[in-house]
């Protein structure tokens, strides 16, 4: 979010104490120390800084260098002239709603209330100062108080130009008030500097003869004598206002036609004139005078890297000027002047600028040099950066070739340890290239270190990004005009209830294909009256927006998601004053598709899907069913789209083969979509699945009349029963099947994806949590079990089981084949693979899955996931919380067969013969844990095995000392797996705690551990011989034993048959 703040003590107190580079206000200095015991020193306090500056070579100190660094597009615009206008629009805002406001806004009065409120808030604060003692004049002498006594401000308010620097006053003083002990440098009255030419709105006299005046960006008071033009009105104030400005690319003297002239600096914005747009006007103390404007270019350019650096590199060696004093630069001014060449009109203090930019990453949490580099790398890639801690702003350069980060600043001092606990305060005073260790050591820190929020100007976020950037507010949308309220395929503007009636919520969804950065969803109601309900996001890639209006008046509403003049969807919905009526159906079809699935419709089943299973991924949750869900009114986005209490009605109970396909009907029965499925053999003993060619669809002859109990009817008896977990592991290249396999990227694999492993288990891709600044990436799938239970799992290794090997088995991710209905002829086609490709907005069919290793899959997933380099730490702890998760569903799953035992007076459990004990039917299936033992033995292997992948990829985890980071990732595993523990009840009813690492060493004996006919010991691998073991009541048949053992090397190797 993008805080304004319109708190003028903020505003105050922010700018005050800005920009120094050194301590923030209140932080004692080295300087401070010296006056209090300079004997015991044998450091000098303060000192000048080197020139260069530590570990800044000339290299360092040149354009040409940095843009080499940048590489590739350099040309490439990071954000056009029509994006700046938003952008601007964005951070303006309302005028009256604090600063800063735009030069248009110079052109009216301000808001009389806010105005005294905001003028008396200031005085009272320097008041407060002067009374405590903070403040004190150049002499050191205290200053009285009612020098800032209260006024009435009654504005009249009248536009001049500035003729020349002057100094804008933080309150009705023309004199300087510094804190204790007295630097000249640091004036505390001076708010800002009014550079030549730029317009000023002089708002009332004050009574010692100083003006009240604000300019774009700041509020203050002028002296008497400042040189400012006469006012000016009507179409010159207008242009000076309002027009887009011609901006001096270099030092140049201007001649008017009637003699004048005007010796012009560079970066100097000078409005056009509006009689001849070749000519630019200036003013002096006679008038307004217009000049040719052939030695100027236009300020409405776009913002590339390369312009941006040679306009910052223009700078370099300036002198640094607190407030602007002596015409030098702050660090904030520095910012707002070299942006303001490319028309962008950032706020003029650094803790506003902090939050001005397209996003903001915040590193809170993000203690390690490394992470932070790394999320810096990630965001120069995508535009502008500025590096922001309280009091200081900066531009990020990137990194040297040793490694080394820099940035360019306007900067006075750092400090630098010395001997003992002492510090030299070192002034530096000027623009410069700096490394970012500069004050390494010290009490204040690093300049990496004290970094608080990096800001990108630029490109949209990115997946290397989101989890950590905040966009920047949106401008409030502008509503079209009727004719042109438009949606997209791209952008489409969905709501639910299908007929929005005043007696039940209304849920506005808008879906796209692209991320559009900043938007505002804005909804008119049959009055006019504007509605910003809260904004809920979802996704990337797709994204989607949605907000609710809990009892929408009858009549005609306009939903408009936007930016400010760039509208992305607008949309027209009627709101009837009644709720649709029950539908009834024919006899012989369950619902007809209305309309087509396309990236819209495709884009807005990934965020159902997204948002069904939108709990936080820590909480180990379950739900009996997948009713309990669909029943969540705040988490299912189609909750009762018919107005007729539809999910009471649909008891859905799938296991893990019927749950993708219950979603993908559901979803398509609520939207009015095609759907079709297809029988398939289950393809034992090394035959591939392999699907009839007739398709399944809607088309089917029942005996409701209702449409609910006809959908009911459909789901529960005709596709629970027509599908099974082979119907996913058809061969890549067979086209008649209801999945295809798609490409390994984030745009493919998204929310309701599907993913089969080899060996017949079913997930939907449910969710995908960014990798953080400090935190691992994470990709959540959603499975159900034979009882109906649905939970999640992440995705690693040991839970999305997966080989290449296409023979008898075609496991990966699939999406869902395309279906289309043709309406004249009551007909469904599924298209074939090459049909697919060929027609645009559907994902593209690929076979690359399958063409690398069992390891590189996986690799390339996990670079999907964690797309900037990851913490070997934070790695291995992500792999030990999902080997923790498989543990804590097994406890579940044991539980449920002891159970069974229990209720069926200890009667022995049938056990399958060969491959089919991992895939069978009745009380084995629903009890017994072959396959999830085996998914339990990988996930065992892969944390242990972590620390050797770091060893053979060091580059993917950003670690240079090989083994040392092996080391110490081993030490944390081993901490980690004797730390987390959990408990089990033996059969003799008492507790047994194990934990994790007890579980690893018992990994042999869960080779033979997931028959439900032994004891609960041996369910737990208990060692022969142990206290834990002589519990145990129960063992399995021998001729049961005697398999296991036979079967035990599947376990043993890993690879269950495929069969």
């Amino acid at each position: 979010m993008n805080p304004r703040i319109s708190s003028p003590l903020l505003w105050l107190a922010l700018l005050l104490g800005a920009c120094s580079g050194g301590a923030t206000d209140g932080a004692q200095t080295p300087t401070q120390e010296a006056s209090e015991g300079a004997e015991a020193r044998s450091c000098p306090s303060t000192a000048p800084a080197p020139d260069p500056l530590p570990h800044v070579t000339e290299r360092h100190r040149s354009l040409a260098y940095w843009l080499e660094r940048a590489g590739e597009g350099l040309d490439a615009p990071l954000m056009t002239p029509v994006q700046i206008a938003a952008h601007n629009r964005a951070l303006t805002g309302d005028a009256d709603n604090g600063l800063p406001i735009d030069r248009a806004s110079l052109e009216r009065a301000p808001d009389a209330a806010r105005l005294n409120r905001e003028v008396q808030e200031r005085l009272t604060y320097m008041r407060e100062k002067l009374a405590a003692g903070d403040y004190v004049d150049a002499a050191g002498a205290r200053v009285d108080p009612e020098t800032f006594a209260d006024r009435p401000v009654a504005a009249q308010p009248v536009v001049r130009i500035a003729l020349a620097e002057t100094s804008l006053r933080c309150g009705p003083r023309v004199d300087g008030l510094f804190k204790v002990p007295v630097d000249p440098d640091f004036d505390r009255n001076n708010c800002s500097t009014v550079r030549p030419q730029e317009p000023v709105q002089i708002l009332m006299r004050w009574p010692n003869g100083m003006s009240l005046a604000r300019t774009r960006y700041a509020l203050g008071w002028l002296a008497e004598d400042a040189p400012l033009s006469a006012p000016v009105d009507g179409a010159i104030r207008h242009a000076v206002l309002h027009g887009a400005p011609m901006q001096v690319a270099a030092g140049v003297t201007l001649a008017a036609e009637d003699g004048a002239e005007l010796s012009a600096e560079h970066g100097a914005l000078l409005p056009r004139d509006p009689e001849d747009t070749s000519r630019v006007l200036f003013a002096d103390e006679r008038g307004v005078h217009r000049a040719p404007a052939a030695s100027l270019r236009d300020a409405t350019r776009p913002l590339t890297r390369r312009a941006f650096l040679e306009e910052a590199f223009s700078h370099l060696g300036r002198p640094y000027g607190w407030g602007g004093h002596a015409g030098g630069l702050d660090c904030s001014r520095f910012v707002m002047d070299v942006l303001a060449t490319f028309g962008l009109e950032l706020p003029r203090h650094s803790g506003r600028q902090a939050h001005s930019g397209t996003y903001t990453l915040s590193f809170e949490g993000v203690e390690d040099d490394g992470d932070r580099l790394r999320l810096l790398d990630a965001a120069a890639r995508r535009g502008v950066v500025l590096l922001h801690f309280p009091g200081h702003i900066m531009v990020y350069l990137g990194r040297d070739e040793a490694e080394r980060p820099y940035a360019i600043h306007a900067f006075s001092e750092y400090v630098e340890p010395c001997e003992g606990e002492q510090e030299i305060l070192r002034r530096v005073d000027r623009v410069a290239v700096s490394d970012l260790s500069l004050g390494d050591g010290s009490s204040r820190g690093s300049f990496l270190e004290r970094v608080t929020e990096a800001v990108v100007i630029g490109q949209q976020i990115g997946p290397e990004l989101i989890g950590v950037a905040s966009p920047r507010a949106a401008a409030p949308v502008v509503v079209p005009e009727a004719s042109a309220c438009d949606d997209s395929l791209a952008v489409r503007i969905f709501r639910s209830p299908e007929r929005p009636h005043p007696g039940q919520p209304m849920r506005v969804m808008v879906t796209a294909t692209e991320e559009l950065g900043p938007v505002e969803l804005a909804l008119i109601d049959p009055s006019g009256r504007r509605r910003a309900p809260e904004l809920h996001r979802l996704g990337g890639p797709p994204f989607t927006y949605w907000a609710q209006i809990d009892a929408p008046e009858a009549g005609r509403w306009t939903a408009v998601l936007g930016d400010g003049p760039n509208v992305a969807a607008c949309e027209r919905i009627t709101v009837t004053p009644y709720p649709a009526q029950p539908e009834t159906v024919h006899p012989e079809v369950v619902w007809e598709p209305r309309f087509r699935w396309e990236a819209d419709t495709e884009a807005l089943f990934s965020a159902f899907v997204e948002r069904l299973f939108d709990y936080p991924v820590d909480e180990e949750l379950t739900w009996p069913n997948l009713s309990v869900l669909l029943l969540d009114r705040d988490r299912n986005l189609l909750f009762d789209h018919f107005s007729q209490g539809e999910e009471e009605r649909i008891p859905l109970r799938p296991d893990c083969a019927d749950l993708p396909y219950f979603l993908r009907t559901y979803f398509a029965w609520k939207l009015r979509l095609p759907f079709a499925y297809r029988v398939c053999t289950r393809g034992r003993h090394g035959n591939l699945p392999t699907c009839e060619e007739q398709i399944r669809t809607p088309q089917w002859a029942h005996e409701q009349v209702d449409a609910v109990e006809a959908f009911r009817a459909f789901i529960v008896t005709q596709v629970k029963r027509g599908v099974h977990s082979a119907s996913g592991r058809t061969h890549p290249e067979d086209s008649q099947t209801a999945l295809y396999p798609v490409p390994m990227t984030r745009e493919a694999l998204r929310p309701g994806t599907v993913f089969a492993d080899p060996y017949g288990h079913l997930l939907v891709v449910a969710r995908w949590l960014p990798q953080g600044g400090d935190e691992y990436g994470i990709l959540v799938g959603a499975d159900a079990q034979p009882d109906g239970t649905v939970g999640r799992r992440r995705f690693w290794r040991g839970s999305f089981l997966f080989h290449p090997d296409t023979t008898h088995v075609g496991a990966g991710f699939k999406g869902w084949r395309p279906i289309v209905y043709d309406r004249r002829e009551q007909s469904y086609t599924a298209l074939a693979n090459e049909e697919i490709t060929a027609r645009a907005g559907y994902t593209p069919y690929s076979l690359e899955q399958y063409a690398g290793t069992t390891d590189e899959f996986y690799e390339r997933m996990e670079g999907l996931i964690n797309p900037r380099p990851l913490d070997p730490i934070q790695v291995q702890i992500s792999l030990i919380d999902a080997l923790d998760e498989s543990i804590a569903r097994r406890v579940v799953s044991v539980d449920n067969g002891e159970r069974w035992v229990r209720d069926n007076g200890g009667r022995t459990m049938e056990m399958p013969e060969g491959g089919a004990i991992f895939q069978t039917g009745g009380p084995w299936e629903e009890y017994s844990t072959p396959s999830r033992d085996m998914r339990l033995l990988i996930a065992m292997d892969t944390v242990t095995g972590f620390p050797e992948v770091v060893r053979r990829n060091p580059a993917r985890f950003g670690v240079t000392d090989v083994d040392a980071a092996v080391e110490r990732v081993r030490a944390r595993q081993q901490e980690t797996l004797r730390s987390r523990t959990f408990q089990y009840v033996r059969s003799d009813g008492q507790s047994q705690q194990l934990t994790l690492a007890d579980v690893i060493a018992r990994a042999r004996g869960f080779e033979m551990s997931y028959n439900p006919n032994d004891c609960i010991e041996i369910r737990w691998a208990a060692p022969e011989g142990s206290p834990e073991m002589q519990s145990c009541r129960r063992h399995a048949p021998a001729e049961h034993r005697a398999r296991m053992r036979e079967y035990r090397t599947w376990f043993s190797t890993r690879r269950r048959p495929i069969y």
